[in-house]
């Protein structure tokens, strides 16, 4: 504004105080500056993404993202330009691996070799990296009627519960055509809650891997949000806290198309997140989307999924002659 030029009071540029003590003794207070961000701040949308940002940030970037994230599924957060950490682990257990044919030295076709106890199982990334991102646009005639801190939290929540299981699912999704998921299939469980319930422990308990796990609580359970529900309840009546507890391990559901049932072992499996130059998992930016006069608020990151087995089976029977092939080490239950 120029020097001495006068400029109408408007709603932008004026604030009404009233006094702590009485407050029949006010007072009109006029600013040349733009007055909303402090005294309606609770209509302006600028403020409630710029609170949404800040929310998101520290969570999704601070420790307790990060020990979540450990409790809930083995993973590592690695540097920015490194690569994702394979891991090499000696099996406890004799095995038969199938494979494709390969020829040996006497032009024989062998298609299953044994992986014997003490044997190393090299593990690396899937041949597909998983990019999270998720956007949502902010309309400013929804939040120019007004907004809470509850309504704010509410929002934030509802963001990272979505973005947590849409994730879930594009895993399992990458998970279920990978080289070292062995799929197999059960009849689907039917009956009330904990019917179901058993049946389901029952099945997986008969599914394990006794190569890579001997119990349940050796593995991370995948499965489908549409069993959370039933076994919440089956919790409920077996008077225990929640799934995991009901279970005996950690759980994670996911959305999204149904793709059966993961049982990822804890110690041959993992997740690999990477970190930004400024060693942020997560990029969280809010652009102004004028044509919409709303605001676009995009959450992502980048992991690897460290679940491709690799073990050395003999071809010949001296052991001479061996190959690399890929050593199941993830089951996929198909509940038909």
């Amino acid at each position: 504004m120029k020097p001495n030029q006068y400029v109408a009071p408007h709603v932008d540029t004026v604030k009404w105080n009233i006094n702590a003590i009485d407050d029949n003794n006010a007072s009109i207070h006029f600013s040349t500056t733009d007055v909303r961000a402090e005294t309606l701040a609770a209509t302006d949308p600028s403020v409630y993404v710029q609170a949404l940002v800040e929310a998101a940030e520290d969570h999704l970037n601070g420790d307790d993202w990060r020990e979540a994230a450990m409790e809930a599924t083995p993973c590592e957060f690695r540097p920015a330009g490194s690569e994702a950490t394979g891991q090499q682990i000696i099996t406890m257990a004799d095995r038969t691996v199938k494979f494709d044919p390969r020829k040996n030295w006497d032009n024989q076709k062998i298609s299953k070799g044994e992986v014997l106890a003490g044997s190393v199982i090299f593990t690396e990334p899937t041949n597909t990296a998983l990019v999270i991102s998720h956007r949502v646009t902010i309309l400013d005639h929804n939040i120019q009627a007004g907004w809470t801190v509850g309504s704010l939290a509410q929002t934030a929540e509802k963001i990272l519960e979505d973005i947590q299981l849409s994730a879930a699912g594009k895993i399992a999704g990458i998970l279920s055509t990978a080289p070292s998921t062995e799929p197999v299939s059960e009849a689907k469980p039917t009956g009330k809650p904990m019917e179901i319930a058993e049946d389901l422990i029952d099945i997986l308990t008969a599914h394990i891997n006794q190569t890579v796990g001997h119990e349940l609580s050796d593995f991370v359970v995948l499965l489908p949000v549409s069993l959370v529900g039933v076994l919440n309840r089956a919790a409920q009546r077996a008077g225990v806290g929640d799934i995991e507890d009901l279970i005996g391990t950690s759980v994670q559901p996911y959305s999204g198309t149904d793709y059966g049932i993961f049982l990822l072992p804890k110690h041959f499996t993992s997740l690999s997140y990477r970190e930004g130059r400024d060693g942020n998992v997560w990029k969280i930016e809010a652009t102004r989307n004028a044509g919409r006069q709303a605001w676009d608020l995009e959450i992502m990151t980048v992991v690897d999924i460290v679940a491709n087995g690799k073990v050395k089976v003999k071809l010949t029977a001296d052991g001479l002659q061996t190959e690399m092939v890929a050593f199941p080490m993830i089951t996929n239950i198909k509940l038909t």
